[in-house]
């Protein structure tokens, strides 16, 4: 199972993620040492998918530096060009994802959540990012579980009680 989340709460993202590998095919599970979440930056990741990518975002990736604006406009655009411009960019250079004509739906790489200025984004497969309505998030085969279980402890005031049962719930749910 794989299940990062993320809470957007008084202009700060909370964020944490379970530290398992897992096989669906095989069915083996291991509990891995390195994070699912990190920093980078100014930017909050929890990825999901490949450890490869993770490892990509955290060691290879040299952000683009975010100057907030007076409207969230800025950061939309932001980041829909300059940052998933580096991200693909990045993949590209150290061999992760598909680009080009040789891909059959376009360019492809990985699932992570963003956390920045005290949003959530999410850039999904096809490098579209996209931010919810709700300040909460979450991402990978337990997603579903976690998200339920965040609708449900909306009046909870404690991000990190919130994240804490929104992960708890996945694992006992989701492969």
């Amino acid at each position: 199972m794989t299940c990062v989340v993320a809470i957007a709460q008084n202009g700060v993202v909370h964020m944490a993620a379970d530290h398992a590998a897992s096989d669906e095919k095989s069915g083996w599970i291991l509990v891995r040492k390195d994070p699912k979440v990190f920093k980078v930056g100014q930017y909050g990741i929890a990825f999901t998918d490949s450890f490869r990518m993770g490892q990509i975002l955290q060691y290879n990736w040299i952000p683009p530096k975010y100057t907030p604006t007076k409207t969230n406009a800025g950061l939309d655009k932001f980041m829909r060009t300059k940052f998933i411009d580096s991200i693909k960019e990045t993949f590209r250079e150290n061999g992760y994802g598909n680009f080009g004509p040789s891909s059959e739906d376009g360019d492809s790489g990985g699932i992570f959540l963003v956390g920045i200025e005290g949003r959530i984004f999410t850039v999904d497969e096809d490098y579209h990012v996209a931010e919810n309505l709700v300040n909460y998030m979450a991402e990978g085969s337990g997603g579903a579980f976690a998200m339920g279980a965040l609708f449900a402890t909306k009046n909870i005031k404690n991000p990190k009680t919130r994240i804490k049962l929104a992960l708890e719930a996945a694992s006992e749910f989701s492969m």
